[in-house]
């Protein structure tokens, strides 16, 4: 029977004693602050609170909200990368495996014994300074080397048979990139992006393709050229069916290479693909690539809308101005650094000491100056050289992936001493550089990539000022006569024929 039926039950209350028992049942949930702002807003005020003691009184509701609405979200990867990364630069060195330089290094996955094509299991030698002759690491020499996996072929190129390339230095032998690796982050797992060599390869550093291309110039007597040289050559791949790429994907896990050369096409040395400066200039993000101007190694010179661009002579330049650039507090937001053949570290003359000394002299600069507060720092070799590597890279595309590179990434904001073996490849610093500035990736290559975030820590306590490692050049003693001469004439330029 309904109350109004006459059933016995509480005495209903005043309206001013119900609000008292509100207040009071409020007072013991909210403390005696909140109730005194609640009741000095009055009747009127109580008659809008809800009928239900679990739920907040208006001017609760109004502090939740405005404590909710002034809380900022945790703010993502890219958000922090964007707030600690203003300056990117990007080094490529030349030929190294990353077994040849960093198979010794501890806690890393490097090897301490190689196979051969014949089934031999060969011990790694203490890799020397100078390295002659040059070994094999074209197209071929990275297929036959990679062997489907089997990583037993690198006796099989050109110069392989005497085992020299079976060899890793020891902390000796490259003490200060031990030691950016004891500081900061190396990286085990990173691939160069195609079989081989130079050329395609640092194609790869800029628009993450080559354009099919496969080779060096076929005139290779020739100094510098590309766009420039009419007459300059390069073989790549034809444009292939779904069916032909399946064909040669396997003949490349055969190391099949009368197969694999039978898609190749002879073209002229000027190519026009999209590379990351057209980006950067479209989003006004300021960019300089560092690199001389006939090298062989300046992939922009083989790019037409760049060779004859305004951006030639001014945004494109000579690797010399690298140094004065960060001296005179005039580095781009984002910059490519090719050094000079004689201090690249290209295995058929060049002294590894001058190439490590190289390096610590632009890392030093850069680290004293008003940069390294915000810089990331990408060092990694263009292809392996030749040089052995027990890792079986994988097989991404008709191009590759080739076997392991050194990486190294040097910045206030890079984890500490830490081993990194996300898979990386060549493009992967420009998929940094894009996600960092909101840029679209060009290829299926980078939009693959690891965009590198893990090797950070963008909220690291610790102050850029103490994250400095400012490292001493060695002296570079005992260097064969012939190697001097070559360095006190020539000094960075030193070695300039050494293109491949």
């Amino acid at each position: 029977m309904s109350r109004e039926q006459g059933q016995v039950g509480p005495r209903p209350r005043s309206k001013e004693e119900a609000r008292r028992r509100m207040l009071a049942r409020r007072r013991r949930t909210f403390g005696v602050l909140g109730v005194l702002a609640i009741a000095a807003a009055g009747v009127g005020a109580w008659q809008l609170w809800p009928a239900s003691d679990s739920e907040s009184a208006p001017g609760l509701q109004r502090q939740e909200r405005l404590e909710t609405e002034q809380e900022p979200a945790e703010p993502s990867e890219k958000e922090l990368a964007q707030r600690r990364i203003k300056h990117v630069i990007y080094i490529i060195k030349e030929n190294r495996s990353f077994d040849n330089y960093f198979a010794r290094y501890p806690g890393a996955n490097g090897a301490t014994h190689g196979k051969t094509s014949t089934g031999e299991r060969v011990k790694l030698t203490v890799a020397p300074d100078v390295m002659e002759p040059d070994i094999g690491h074209d197209f071929p020499a990275g297929m036959y080397s990679i062997n489907g996996g089997k990583m037993d072929g690198f006796d099989l190129v050109a110069n392989g048979e005497s085992l020299s390339g079976y060899s890793s230095f020891t902390r000796e032998g490259i003490p200060n990139y031990f030691s950016y690796a004891d500081e900061f982050v190396l990286g085990d797992n990173m691939f160069s992006s195609m079989y081989g060599p130079t050329f395609p390869a640092h194609l790869y550093t800029v628009g993450a393709q080559s354009g099919r291309v496969t080779s060096n110039k076929n005139q290779a007597e020739d100094p510098g050229g590309y766009c420039d040289d009419p007459g300059e050559t390069v073989y790549r791949f034809q444009q292939l069916s779904k069916k032909e790429k399946k064909t040669v994907m396997e003949a490349e896990e055969k190391a099949d290479m009368a197969t694999v050369g039978n898609f190749w096409e002879e073209i002229r040395a000027c190519l026009n693909f999209e590379v990351l400066p057209d980006q950067l200039v479209k989003n006004d993000i300021s960019w300089k690539y560092y690199a001389d101007e006939g090298s062989w190694m300046n992939a922009l010179l083989a790019i037409k809308h760049m060779r004859f661009s305004k951006h030639w002579g001014r945004e494109i330049v000579p690797e010399e101005s690298f140094p004065e650039d960060i001296e005179n507090e005039k580095l781009a937001e984002v910059s490519w650094v090719v050094p000079g053949p004689g201090v690249n570290e290209h295995p058929g003359g060049p002294s590894v000491c001058m190439g490590e000394n190289w390096t610590v002299e632009m890392i030093n600069k850069i680290m004293k100056s008003k940069y390294w507060k915000n810089t990331a720092i990408f060092l990694t070799y263009d292809d392996f050289g030749g040089f052995y590597d027990h890792v079986p890279p994988p097989h991404y595309d008709i191009m590759g992936f080739g076997p392991r590179v050194p990486l190294l990434i040097i910045s206030p904001w890079a984890k500490q001493g830490y081993i990194d073996s996300t898979e990386y490849e060549l493009v992967s610093p420009l998929k940094f550089i894009e996600d960092t500035w909101g840029l679209d990736c060009m290829t299926p290559r980078d939009c693959a990539a690891s965009n590198m975030y893990n090797a950070f820590d963008f909220e690291s306590a610790t102050p850029p000022k103490d994250r400095k490692l400012i490292l001493e050049e060695r002296s570079c003693e005992g260097l064969p006569a012939r190697i001097s001469q070559q360095y006190e004439r020539h000094g960075n330029d030193a070695f300039s024929a050494l293109g491949d």
